[in-house]
C-alpha cells in the first residue's frame, strides 16, 4: 500500500489534474490500481484513498482540517466495527452476575427442601453452585477472550487507515513523496514495519514498473 501511495503522490505532482482525475474517480480501471490488486480488492480503503486524494488535487485544502476530517472519518469506521466487539464484552461483563442470580435461585430451591437427608440437599446445593462456576468460566474463558480477540482484529484492520492519513497529511505538509511514505512507514506496526531499505526497494520496483 505505501507503493502505491508512493506512485499516487509522485504522479500528483508530475502530472495534470485532468490527468490524475481519471484515476480517482475509476480506480478500478486505472493502471496505477491495478497493479495492485490487493489494495484494490479493498473497497473502502480505495475508497478512502481516492476521497483525499482528490482534496490533493484540488489544492485549496488545509493539511490540519483534512487530517481533522480524516480522524473523524477513521474514529467513525473504529466504532462500527468495535461494536461487535462492545456487545460481546457486555455479555462477558454480564455473564458472571447472571451465574451468581443462578445460584442464589439454586440455593432458594435448597433450602425449599431442608427436610431432606442430606444427600438431596447436597445434590441441590451443587447445583446450585453450577450456576455460578458456568458464568464465570464462559466469561473469562471464552466471551471475554474472544472480545478481545475481535478487538484487536479489528484495530488492526483500521489501522492502515492511519497510515493512509499520515502519508498523505505529510504530503500536503509539502514532504516529497518518498518522505511522505516513510510518514506511513512510521504508523505500521513495529512487528510488522517494513525496514527502509525494503521501502526504498518497493518503491523502486514501483517506479521501474511504473516506467515500463
Amino acid at each position: 500500500m505505501l507503493s502505491l501511495l508512493f506512485v499516487l503522490l509522485r504522479e500528483t505532482k508530475s502530472k495534470t489534474k485532468s490527468e490524475m482525475e481519471a484515476h480517482f474517480d475509476q480506480p478500478e480501471e486505472s493502471e496505477i490500481f491495478k497493479s495492485y490488486p490487493r489494495v484494490l480488492a479493498n473497497h473502502d480503503l480505495v475508497t478512502f484513498i481516492c476521497d483525499y486524494c482528490r482534496l490533493i488535487l484540488i489544492g485549496t485544502a488545509r493539511p490540519h482540517e483534512i487530517e481533522a476530517l480524516m480522524d473523524e472519518e477513521i474514529q467513525t469506521m473504529m466504532r462500527d466495527k468495535l461494536k461487535v466487539y462492545m456487545a460481546i464484552n457486555t455479555m462477558s461483563e454480564a455473564l458472571p452476575a447472571l451465574g451468581i442470580v443462578a445460584a442464589v435461585l439454586g440455593v432458594i430451591k435448597a433450602m425449599g427442601s431442608l427436610d431432606q437427608p442430606p444427600e438431596v440437599l447436597g445434590h441441590l446445593i451443587g447445583a446450585a453452585l453450577v450456576g455460578t462456576f458456568a458464568g464465570i468460566l464462559f466469561s473469562y474463558g471464552l466471551f471475554g477472550p474472544l472480545a478481545a480477540k475481535i478487538k484487536t482484529v479489528r484495530e488492526k484492520k483500521v489501522r492502515i487507515y492511519v497510515i493512509v492519513k499520515q502519508t498523505i497529511i505529510a504530503s500536503m505538509n509539502g514532504s516529497m513523496p518518498q518522505v511522505a511514505v516513510e510518514h506511513g512507514r512510521k504508523a505500521v506496526s513495529a512487528y510488522e514495519r517494513p525496514t527502509v531499505v525494503e521501502l526504498e526497494q518497493a518503491t523502486l520496483e514501483a517506479t521501474t514498473r511504473k516506467a515500463a
